[in-house]
């Protein structure tokens, strides 16, 4: 890309997980000051984890100013479960060049969803929907964005989404995250006090959350949790030993000198 190329910026908050078994749609969302840009036309490539083209540039459909592209069920018939896989999104944007985004994702056997709804949120503030601006409907964006930071930490803890069997254990978390979010905003935009207040508590929530998270795991990708019952938590335990840093991950092992 030349240093001259308008900069879009592709939305992707989280990696690209699609089911086993099941037609999905994936999308690509693309920003420009602001706004969708919507692209004029555009391919798909998807490589999976042994960069074999699973789809192989194939036409995007324009909906909603987003591209999106149908992968049927028959299309995965043959491939095993596994991340690694690479989606590559060929766009004509409306400054008339091809630009190519890209995201990681994977085929999975089951999705972890969010937990929480606008319900949970307000048995915690009753007057959360007569706080909420008229413009806005429910607070989904917040319990998105919640969401995402959730996925993104456990990524980022060497713990895959996708192999957790307890979704409700992250009830908590996900609370604490999404009013953290609200009220932060709420702080900047109206100004008052008592919004930061709340916002510091529920910062310190998840935090205490996060760290009592415990949840079941399925390790060998079988769809059912790990035998011995026991339970993992959110964060990875790290050992100090002399000159040597073992690090315990979850069932592997490495050392660093």
């Amino acid at each position: 890309m030349a240093t001259t190329d308008t900069l879009y910026c592709p939305r992707f908050l989280s990696p690209e997980w699609i089911e086993q078994s099941r037609t999905n749609t994936v999308k690509c969302r693309v920003y420009r000051d602001g706004a969708l840009s919507a692209p004029t036309s555009g391919t798909l490539t998807v490589y999976n984890a042994s960069a074999a083209a699973v789809v192989d540039a194939q036409t995007v459909t324009i909906s909603g100013s987003a591209a999106e592209y149908e992968i049927a069920s028959a299309t995965l018939a043959n491939e095993t479960l596994s991340d690694g896989w690479l989606f590559e999104w060929s766009l004509v944007m409306a400054d008339g060049i091809t630009h190519v985004f890209r995201t990681e994702g994977g085929m999975v056997r089951r999705r972890l969803y969010p937990v929480i709804t606008d319900d949970d949120l307000s048995r915690r503030h009753s007057d959360l929907s007569d706080l909420r601006p008229s413009s806005m409907t429910s607070y989904q964006d917040y319990i998105d964005e919640a969401w995402a930071e959730i996925e993104n930490r456990l990524l980022s803890e060497g713990n895959r989404p996708y192999l957790i069997i307890s979704p409700s254990a992250f009830r908590e978390v996900h609370l604490a995250k999404t009013l953290e979010i609200i009220f932060r905003d709420f702080s900047t935009s109206v100004g008052d006090g008592r919004w930061w207040e709340f916002a510091e508590q529920y910062q310190r929530a998840y935090a205490i959350a996060w760290n009592r998270l415990r949840f079941r795991y399925d390790t060998d990708d079988d769809g059912q949790p790990d035998a011995d019952d026991t339970r993992r938590s959110g964060s990875s335990t790290i050992w100090l030993n002399g000159d040597r840093i073992n690090v315990f991950r979850f069932g592997r092992r490495s050392w660093r000198r």
